[in-house]
């Protein structure tokens, strides 16, 4: 038997959205959002928060046979309210008319599409009591106060997320996004010196609390961040320059996604360094030939979204292809300027929002990666300057640059400038030695060229928040455990000069 959803409750609301379809003779497309959240933030083993918040509404986007379009939506759902938003859509659809505003009637080729997703979830949102959960994350958030100048946040959110997307041509696909994340913040403090550093565990539901082999992977990763930060009180500063550099599967994510994904939507081809006249340019040589970056939904995954917010299916997308640019992400509404196929690559934040083309999980492939047998947990500074040497990547005694985790950064994707932070380096050798955060920058195209090779297992669950035009929506990507780039002048280490 099917499971249920919460979204199925709107028959009757649907059904008059597709009588004022049918009698306007328009097309819609009516979006119907239930979502549930639950956070807790504790502190050096103390609660200081436990919040639990819904959201619960439609917004409904009328297209007129000439291409117009109006928005309108409201945080209650039911008939009369959904007549009453179609009126008001459709009167500003009118309106952008009369104003010779763009059209595009794109709407109108869309394959209907009638899927429904139903995510198993062993511990969804519920199962649980708000008690066992806080019990839980304050022994976790005592158990990694390792040392006296260390102290510990940690914050948990888990979301139960569904979504119906109906339209006037048949269209009434249902879906979950179900998601949920620990994030621990150490900061180590001594002498009037101080140092941050992170680490989280991304998933679905509560397994990633209540699941043995979940919770021993957090804390191996909580461990060695913890550790970091410690550490960095008494690091020095790497000198700025062009260097050899292996960078984890955080940072390739954070490389995929800022510095090359949104250049790839296809709603930014204006003014994207991998647009020419508004159109993608495919087959254009845009990495080392070894390299490919897919985009594409992941069950399990925390970004995962099976069906756009227009309601077509979010395709697996091969961006880039042993190194030629072959795909954008391309919604409904801008595939056909930038001269490619439509992905489903439309999401929304809320019911309250148009979607745009963003991207879902992104990651860098590279062919025949060195294998790992080791779980990426266990791969510790000094083991990765061991397989570097067996690999034949190094030699002894070559300066090569290990950069751990992201803190931040910003792109310019008009003229394929990066600037990222990462959370430590680390010099390669028998004795690795740690140095500070630094600035990691350069030119997409130049990091991406310089790419060798890949080490260990794709690994895909690096989590973050994609925001694009005040919207933020889920994203999660990665690559191998390492990449290895090449020494190249167009990629920059900052910190001190020479």
């Amino acid at each position: 038997m099917t499971r249920s959803l919460r979204v199925d409750a709107y028959d009757e609301t649907v059904e008059a959205a597709v009588a004022m379809g049918r009698r306007e003779q328009v097309g819609f497309i009516l979006r119907i959002q239930e979502k549930k959240e639950l956070l807790f933030n504790l502190n050096n083993g103390e609660t200081e928060e436990i919040a639990t918040t819904s959201l619960r509404g439609m917004g409904i986007q009328v297209c007129t046979p000439e291409g117009y379009t109006g928005f309108a939506s409201s945080d209650r759902i039911d008939p009369s309210t959904v007549t009453e938003l179609f009126q008001q859509a459709l009167k500003l659809a009118k309106r952008v008319e009369a104003m010779k505003g763009e059209a595009n009637k794109a709407l109108f080729s869309a394959p209907p599409n009638n899927r429904r997703v139903v995510v198993p979830l062993k511990y969804p949102y519920g199962s649980c009591s708000l008690a066992e959960i806080e019990e839980r994350l304050v022994k976790l958030n005592k158990s990694l106060t390792l040392d006296p100048r260390l102290s510990v946040r940690t914050v948990h959110r888990l979301v139960d997320e569904e979504w119906r997307v109906v339209r006037h041509d048949g269209t009434d696909t249902a879906f979950m996004t179900p998601r949920s994340f620990i994030y621990n913040t150490f900061t180590a403090r001594e002498n009037g010196k101080t140092a941050t550093t992170y680490c989280n565990l991304p998933g679905t539901d509560l397994s990633i609390l209540l699941e043995p082999a979940e919770t021993a992977k957090l804390y191996k990763r909580s461990v060695r961040a913890a550790r970091m930060a410690l550490d960095l009180l008494h690091a020095g500063t790497v000198k700025s320059g062009s260097y050899k550099l292996v960078i984890d599967y955080a940072l390739a994510k954070v490389l995929a996604h800022e510095a090359f994904g949104h250049a790839a939507e296809t709603d930014e081809m204006e003014s994207s360094i991998l647009g020419e006249n508004g159109r993608l340019r495919r087959g254009m040589e845009v990495a080392s030939p070894i390299v490919s970056i897919i985009d594409g939904p992941v069950e399990g995954d925390y970004a995962y979204q099976p069906v756009s917010a227009n309601g077509i299916d979010r395709q697996t997308v091969y961006i880039v292809r042993d190194g030629i640019l072959e795909a954008g992400l391309a919604d409904l509404f801008s595939a056909e300027a930038a001269g490619v196929p439509v992905t489903g690559a439309g999401r929304a934040e809320s019911y309250q929002h148009l979607p745009l083309a963003r991207m879902s999980n992104i990651r860098i492939q590279v062919k025949d990666p060195w294998p790992i047998e080791e779980e990426f947990e266990e791969i510790t500074p000094e083991k990765l300057y061991e397989i570097m040497l067996r690999t034949g990547l190094m030699k002894e005694g070559e300066e090569v640059y290990y950069l751990s985790g992201f803190k931040g950064g910003q792109v310019n994707s008009a003229e394929g400038n990066f600037v990222f932070n990462c959370a430590g380096i680390y010099l390669l050798g028998p004795e690795p030695r740690l140095y500070q955060p630094a600035i990691f920058s350069g030119k997409v195209l130049s990091a991406l060229r310089a790419v060798r090779a890949g080490l260990g297992p794709l690994k895909i669950d690096a989590m973050g928040t994609c925001g694009k035009m005040a919207q933020g929506v889920p994203s999660s990507g990665g690559s191998h455990y390492f990449l290895v780039l090449d020494k190249n002048p167009g990629i920059m280490l900052g910190g001190e000069g020479r």
